[in-house]
């Protein structure tokens, strides 16, 4: 019979943790909880999605060793309107008794028995990272990552570390963003590796990067599995086996002979009040038309309803272009970048535009352009 005391905000804190890893599972509901094991005076929560799989340990004080997993919600729900320091947890006939000083509650669980074993990694290269420069980066990186399981091979950010380099990249088909940062000194000569991290294990992971609060982030992995750690927070997922695009290809094959320079603050503002005319556009959402002409770039924005026409200076070399660009595509990009100028390469109104901030190769961001209607 599980008997725990713990502090109330560390165990909210771990179930927001750990729920990153379950989904709901009508055919196995019991891995739509959490599962709490309390042993040898530590106590641990464990989440999976038979994918994805958080463990997080938790410090208290064990009366009694015991397993159980809750329904996590309504506990969490319950947990955040009480102002209690510390909580106890009590297993009585199949039930979760949560005691605090003047509350005793009762919530239903699951068997614990049917929890499944949660898999494990052995061997792997390991990696070790800042935490905080791996976060921004994955942040960039998910912009452009299919948000779809149904275009699995996509829905997902590739790492890839190789020349002592961390390449992550992501792409949706209609757009494509290659970032590339110098490994630290420690962490160069060892062994490659080639994996793509589904999107939902992305999405949590960022979540626990920012509610953890250690400086490092421990990356291992054996090809088939990746292991993320942070202090006492441990992350094992799948990888997505099949093949991602080649973007290698992509990137070098591409081919411009127009550059154009815009103020980067500038241009976002322009961005952001267009988007407000073509989000809702029923012919082709979020679709801009950019005229590139001479020293000047003329936007247009139309939906049924209302329409924009936004003027800023350029420095452009090569000749006159109109096309059609998805503002919102271009927004998302381009408020991640930190320069004064922004820098886009383009040959024609139907191939690829290249967005980068001036004289910096390491991000990279590739969009498609939309059908040009005049």
């Amino acid at each position: 019979m599980l008997n725990i005391k713990v502090n109330r905000k560390d165990f909210l804190k771990g179930l927001q943790i750990v729920e990153n890893a379950v989904s709901e599972n009508k055919i196995r509901p019991v891995i739509s909880g959490i599962f709490i094991e309390a042993k040898e005076n530590e106590i641990f929560l464990k989440g999976t999605d038979l994918e994805l799989s958080i463990n997080f340990k938790i410090n208290g004080e064990v009366r009694e060793n015991g397993k159980i997993v809750i329904k996590y919600k309504l506990i969490e729900e319950f947990l955040k309107q009480i102002e209690d320091e510390f909580i106890e947890l009590i297993e009585e006939s199949g039930k979760i008794i949560i005691k605090t000083g003047k509350i005793n509650s009762e919530f239903s669980t699951f068997d614990p028995e049917n929890y499944p074993v949660t898999p494990t990694l052995e061997l792997g290269v390991e990696y070790n990272f800042d935490k905080q420069k791996l976060l921004e980066s994955i942040e960039k990186a998910r912009i452009a990552a299919s948000l779809t399981p149904e275009n699995l091979a996509v829905n997902c950010i590739r790492f890839e570390i190789e020349e002592n380099k961390l390449k992550l990249v992501s792409s949706d088909t209609y757009r494509l963003i290659y970032l590339e940062e110098e490994l630290e000194e420690e962490e160069k000569n060892k062994e490659s590796l080639s994996v793509s991290i589904p999107l939902k294990t992305m999405d949590g992971l960022v979540k626990i990067m920012k509610l953890t609060s250690e400086d490092k982030i421990v990356l291992k992995s054996d090809g088939t599995k990746v292991y993320f750690q942070m202090g006492d927070v441990e992350i094992l997922t799948r990888v997505i086996e099949l093949q991602f695009p080649d973007y290698k290809a992509i990137l070098t094959g591409a081919q411009y002979d127009k550059k154009i320079l815009l103020n980067t603050k500038d241009f976002i503002a322009v961005l952001k009040r267009t988007l407000i005319f073509v989000r809702d556009n029923y012919e082709a959402k979020n679709s801009g038309i950019f005229s590139f002409e001479n020293d000047k770039l003329f936007l247009n924005g139309i939906s049924e309803n209302a329409k924009i026409k936004e003027e800023i200076p350029i420095i452009k070399e090569g000749e006159d272009i109109k096309i059609s660009l998805n503002v919102k595509f271009l927004l998302d990009y381009i408020s991640t970048i930190t320069g004064e100028v922004t820098q886009l390469k383009m040959l024609n109104s139907k191939s690829s535009v290249l967005i980068t901030e001036e004289k910096n190769d390491k991000s990279l961001y590739l969009t498609m352009p939309l059908a040009l209607r005049d």
